[in-house]
């Protein structure tokens, strides 16, 4: 008599969120290859759904922020979906995030091993609670220098600095532009990303370097 042996089926990411059991990072990222963007918030698998406006307003922060690291020297720029470990029951995917040049060694082969020095998140309507609320704590707890938060749908856009554990809100300076504690010489224009229209990459970065400097073939 002949047998059957039947493969187990692999559990994919969308029923494991299902499960009331807390998931492991291990679990989490064994499944994570699902090219969507997901999130590992204290052992529960958060899904998101981002409409076609804020992959764009991501997509452009990603170029920009790309080339201007880039030019500079001065570490990796990366987006989601880039999985980062916290801990065992810990796996944020920021939007966007950086990590600087000394420490590119938390970029393993899978996963960042480790908190980035920047993370930011551009909200929708499914991450709002989530981007203001958990997350606010956990990037401060675990170490992340600093954080942006941009919301296209209030117009909204801040950028927090970590002291001592805690988040401190950055000041505009008086052209209102806002200046990364992190990224050195980069500022940003709010009103850049409020626009439905945002406005070229390459001359945002030439404003934002000056004329005396010479911008990278693209």
């Amino acid at each position: 008599m002949a047998y059957t042996v039947q493969k187990k089926r692999k559990v994919s990411l969308r029923e494991l969120a299902h499960d009331k059991a807390p998931v492991t990072f291990e679990k989490f990222y064994e499944l994570a290859d699902e090219r969507r963007k997901y999130d590992l918030i204290d052992g529960k698998i958060i899904r998101d759904a981002p409409l076609p406006h804020h992959s764009l307003v991501v997509s452009w922060l990603i170029t920009l922020l790309k080339l201007y690291v880039q030019q500079l020297d001065l570490g990796e720029i990366m987006g989601a979906p880039v999985t980062v470990r916290l801990s065992t029951y810990q796996g944020p995917e920021p939007d966007v995030l950086f990590i600087s040049k000394p420490r590119l060694g938390i970029i393993a082969e899978k996963y960042i091993d480790g908190a980035p020095d920047l993370c930011i998140e551009v909200i929708s309507r499914s991450t709002r609670r989530l981007d203001r609320g958990r997350k606010f704590v956990l990037y401060a707890e675990y170490g992340v220098k600093e954080y942006w938060i941009i919301d296209p749908l209030r117009d909204e856009v801040e950028f927090f600095e970590n002291i001592n554990g805690e988040w401190r809100i950055i000041q505009p300076d008086d052209k209102q532009r806002l200046h990364s504690k992190v990224l050195r010489g980069f500022w940003l224009k709010p009103e850049w990303v409020r626009a439905r229209n945002l406005p070229p990459v390459l001359a945002t970065l030439k404003e934002i370097l000056g004329e005396h400097k010479t911008l990278p073939e693209v």
